[in-house]
């Protein structure tokens, strides 16, 4: 039997999410939709959704208030950032993979917003089950981060594949507002210098790089 359920944060506004099972999962059990998969699929162990880089990163939160999931996916890192902090807010623009987030996360502290984040109000394009944004007219709306207030922000997490530039600058005054810890997915393979510009805006911000953890790199405030 289907649920359904308002959920609140402050700053963030409330969004209605849809769950579609009754039984809370297992640790490791989501519903996923990798490349080879024409569907939602079940798993009874998808893997612990990148522990090590979130452990790594969660060392440096001295609050625990709002995260913010940017990138979220099926909630791989959503499920365990809710039981730490007391409100999650998520991003995730890609209708089938927030599908799948709706069948895995039941936590009542978790919000998502079905938004690509980005330096402007537009709309973009992304495949089925890409995890990339195209810069591209769409269906999928873009809108800035400082455009949603948020404030007792304590953590970010960002895994956007290639429009990490675009989502910083428009989060600007959020982070300079939040002074949040920042881990951030820094694959050293990414095109056209991603990294080298991230890391610039994030030294322009005051940030500090502290940490690499795989392809995950911890950003803190100086």
């Amino acid at each position: 039997m289907n649920s359904t359920v308002d959920n609140l944060v402050p700053s963030a506004g409330t969004v209605r999410t849809v769950h579609v099972k009754t039984v809370m999962p297992e640790a490791n059990s989501f519903w996923v939709l990798y490349g080879q998969h024409t569907e939602p699929t079940y798993l009874e162990d998808a893997g612990n959704g990148q522990q090590l880089q979130r452990d790594a990163a969660l060392e440096y939160v001295k609050q625990w208030r709002v995260c913010l999931d940017i990138g979220s996916n099926i909630g791989q890192w959503t499920r365990p950032l809710a039981r730490s902090f007391e409100s999650v807010v998520c991003f995730e623009p890609n209708p089938n993979f927030r599908e799948c987030f709706n069948k895995n996360i039941y936590e009542n502290n978790v919000v998502i917003w079905p938004v690509g984040l980005s330096d402007k109000e537009h709309r973009a394009k992304q495949g089925f089950n890409s995890t990339v944004l195209q810069n591209e007219e769409g269906e999928i709306d873009c809108r800035t981060l400082d455009s949603f207030g948020l404030t007792n922000v304590d953590f970010v997490k960002i895994d956007v594949d290639g429009f990490e530039i675009p989502l910083l600058n428009g989060a600007k005054q959020t982070l300079i507002k939040n002074n949040p810890v920042i881990n951030i997915e820094m694959k050293k393979d990414k095109r056209n210098n991603i990294t080298q510009q991230c890391a610039s805006i994030l030294k322009d911000l005051g940030y500090k790089f502290h940490k690499r953890t795989k392809s995950d790199e911890v950003w803190l405030k100086k």
